[in-house]
């Protein structure tokens, strides 16, 4: 995926575009609404597991038992609470999210790597799933989606509902799997790949496994080197995942996602794996690998290491009751709540939690991000781009004029309205200068994704009436292919964001 804005362009928009602002406007009010810097005071939430040395939990600590690091430094618990089956036995300090007895939610994400999984492996898995949906509390919520190499399906949003989530786990039951087909690029040069791939469409008796002539050969390649194919899937698969976490709404409280993909993925390419530990760090997701592609112990021992950098773990279970074991290690843990200075750099920094009694182990998120709005944006467009967007919220108006083909390439020429309503001003001089951060995606219909952030700026001589609308006109470059584009923009008076969407079809 290919996405740009000519230099000149670009240019123009830091200076200001061409301006419609209607026939009707109306003169500046004596005191203009000036939109200044506000103070962030959001609250960085980590959730630490401790266990002794035989692995027990420890329970009865206090906020002096803990010590907590951002980059090195130690920064004061602003509260502080026990968290135990799911209910804070203790709560202290200001602006606790909880208070004593209080239960405590946990939000599990279900994501579900059709590319990845073996048939039978994951059908079994997300039998086990439904059957424990019992363990649920109300103040449980659950959400499924699933991922077939081009698009992320939202099986079921975040609910509590019981027979809803049932249905969803049983409707991810009947999609189609590519997990031999993955597990053999893993494993098999290109040209063993076809006949391998060609005997299980021949052979397969029905769990999308293929028999046992094809598992015979999977063995058999096992000592080889992984393809150039294999990293293609487990990057794929990566994205996808990360994709889920920044963009699919994140609801308050403990969040968990519970990884159905294969650990072979994580041990052969971890560094695909980066921005899904990144995103879980930000967001404050627990991740849990669960291995559903019978992959060996020590690929489900390398994901064990990445899943812990975000205070969770690998999940393994002879009988394949993984949600069990997820519910039973989030249930119990202590929360540790701080203020940091944000300044919206896009800085990323190191959290530590250590705890002073000697003789005790701590799990825990290591990290967090200091987003700036120009990366708020794009998240935003992201979500909207992969899961769509409140309809109240569609009120930019986007245009696309006649492309030009350059190469293999096309320029579109985009028209712009952004509501007036939406930019921030500021006073300059006899008029007003307009400000807005936009974010613009693209994806094709081959799954391929990119992004552009730019940040708008407009000279106003007078302020229009509220309703007008200001125009700005750009070209963007992209593939000869079938292409969606989103794009956002903050609204500061509500906190939220505006957005609209065009479609390009191939060959128009």
């Amino acid at each position: 995926m290919y996405l740009s804005m000519t230099m000149a362009t670009a240019a123009a928009l830091s200076l200001g575009l061409s301006l419609s602002l209607g026939a009707q406007q109306t003169p500046p009010s004596p005191q203009p609404e000036v939109f200044s810097e506000s103070i962030d005071v959001r609250v960085v939430n980590v959730e630490a597991v401790v266990t002794s040395r035989n692995g027990e939990r420890v329970r009865g600590l206090t906020a002096g038992d803990f010590r907590l690091l951002v980059d090195g430094r130690e920064v004061s618990v602003d509260y502080f609470a026990e968290v135990a089956e799911g209910a804070a036995v203790t709560a202290s300090g200001a602006g606790a999210p909880v208070a004593q007895g209080e239960e405590v939610g946990r939000n599990y994400l279900i994501f579900i790597d059709d590319t990845i999984a073996l048939k039978s492996q994951r059908d079994d898995l997300l039998k086990k799933v439904k059957l424990d949906l019992n363990l649920l509390r109300p103040a449980d919520r659950m959400a499924v989606l699933a991922f077939d190499g081009l698009h992320i399906a939202v099986l079921s949003p975040w609910t509590n509902d019981v027979p809803a989530l049932a249905a969803a786990l049983d409707h991810a039951r009947q999609r189609p799997t590519s997990g031999l087909v993955a597990k053999v690029h893993q494993l098999a040069p290109e040209s063993e790949v076809t006949l391998i791939e060609d005997s299980a469409a021949t052979l397969d008796d029905g769990d999308g496994e293929g028999p046992g002539i094809v598992r015979a050969a999977l063995e058999a390649l096992n000592s080889r080197p992984a393809s150039p194919d294999a990293f293609s899937d487990a990057h794929k698969a990566a994205d996808a995942a990360a994709s889920a976490l920044r963009a699919f709404e994140a609801p308050p409280g403990r969040k968990v996602m519970l990884l159905l993909s294969g650990a072979w993925t994580l041990q052969s390419a971890p560094r695909f794996y980066g921005p899904l530990l990144g995103a879980a760090n930000r967001l404050g997701y627990s991740v849990y690998p669960v291995d559903a592609a019978q992959s060996y112990i020590y690929a489900i021992k390398s994901a064990d290491v990445l899943a812990r950098l975000t205070g969770g773990r690998a999940v393994t279970d002879f009988g394949n009751h993984v949600f069990r074991e997820v519910v039973q290690d989030t249930g119990t843990y202590y929360w540790l709540g701080f203020t940091p200075s944000w300044k919206a750099n896009d800085q990323s920094h190191r959290v530590t939690v250590e705890v002073r009694r000697p003789g005790l182990s701590v799990r825990s998120r290591h990290g967090f991000s200091d987003l700036s709005k120009k990366s708020e944006s794009a998240l935003k467009t992201e979500g909207v781009l992969l899961f769509g967007g409140a309809a109240p919220e569609r009120r930019l108006f986007v245009k696309l004029g006649a492309p030009h083909r350059k190469g293999r390439e096309l320029d579109v020429p985009v028209t712009l309205g952004v509501p007036f309503e939406v930019l921030a001003l500021t006073p300059q001089g006899k008029g007003y200068l307009a400000e807005v951060p936009l974010a613009l995606a693209a994806m094709d219909e081959q799954g391929g994704r990119s992004d552009l952030r730019i940040r708008l700026k407009v000279a106003l001589p007078t302020l229009p009436q509220a309703g007008n609308y200001v125009r700005f006109q750009t070209v963007v470059h992209l593939r000869n292919l079938g292409q969606r584009l989103v794009f956002t923009a903050p609204e500061p008076a509500s906190g939220g964001t505006v957005w609209g969407e065009v479609s390009l079809v191939r060959g128009k």
